[in-house]
């Protein structure tokens, strides 16, 4: 295949032109569109034939799992390459795209060589990739994990989030993943979507168990914030969250999530 139709599928504007930069560089013959709703991702599939959809899960008009859904009940999508992208990877959704026909998942926050990885992985299966596509494909992730490290050997990929929560401030909510959590304190992972929380300012963690409840909120304040990547155009940003809850039936239950998620 000498050109490749992609379709990227997100509510949050930096999230499209971000993967839309990646699959562009990656590889750039290709052409690629993007929609920020399931139903405007419906309406352009009927209009182009995509070679892969790379779609978030949590979106307004139609969810990730109902596009998914349509795609495979469409005669013409039945087989093409579906990479769901989301922070969304319990059990219970992961079983749930996996029996409507999802091809593979790439966990929120994700660095441009997983996103080639997933996508040379999924098109080469169905011969959709030519050698010399992914051999440049290839080439390209060398080059560019060699400008990030300096020369230096590849760093650890992020671990897997412990959870998903939402931190509410004074003034707005922010969705996020959980990267550490102990019963004094919460990493948590934020889209870079040009708002922040405040430094030092008083919080609720608000943190989602694996069966949809939520453990009890526990108060803070933010302790301290960092870019995940060294740009000023970093997808996503850390936030530290220091608590200052000392009530026995919270921190009971806290301490019963950080074992189930060990």
């Amino acid at each position: 295949m000498s050109k490749l139709n992609v379709l990227v599928i997100d509510d949050a504007k930096f999230i499209r032109e971000r993967v839309t930069a990646m699959v562009r560089q990656a590889f750039p013959e290709s052409s690629v569109d993007a929609c920020e709703n399931g139903k405007d991702a419906t309406r352009a599939m009927q209009q182009t034939q995509y070679d892969i959809l790379l779609c978030d899960w949590e979106m307004p008009e139609m969810s990730g799992l109902e596009v998914l859904q349509w795609t495979r009940s469409q005669e013409n999508y039945k087989t093409t390459p579906f990479l769901m992208v989301t922070s969304r990877g319990e059990r219970e959704y992961v079983l749930k795209a996996i029996q409507a026909g999802v091809n593979d998942y790439l966990g929120k926050p994700f660095t441009s060589e997983q996103l080639v990885q997933k996508i040379v992985k999924a098109l080469a299966k169905g011969g959709a990739l030519s050698p010399e596509q992914q051999a440049r494909a290839a080439k390209m992730l060398q080059e560019d994990k060699a400008r990030k490290d300096g020369g230096a050997p590849a760093g650890k990929s992020m671990p897997k989030p412990k959870g998903l929560a939402q931190l509410r401030c004074s003034d707005q909510t922010f969705r996020c993943a959980i990267k550490e959590l102990t019963l004094r304190e919460v990493r948590v992972v934020i889209k870079n979507e040009g708002r922040f929380p405040v430094l030092l300012d008083q919080v609720v963690v608000d943190i989602e168990q694996l069966s949809g409840d939520s453990v009890a909120r526990i108060n803070g304040f933010v302790l301290s914030m960092q870019a995940v990547e060294p740009s000023l155009n970093t997808p996503y940003v850390d936030v530290r969250v220091q608590f200052v809850d000392d009530d026995t039936d919270k921190m009971a239950h806290l301490s019963k999530y950080i074992a189930s998620v060990r």
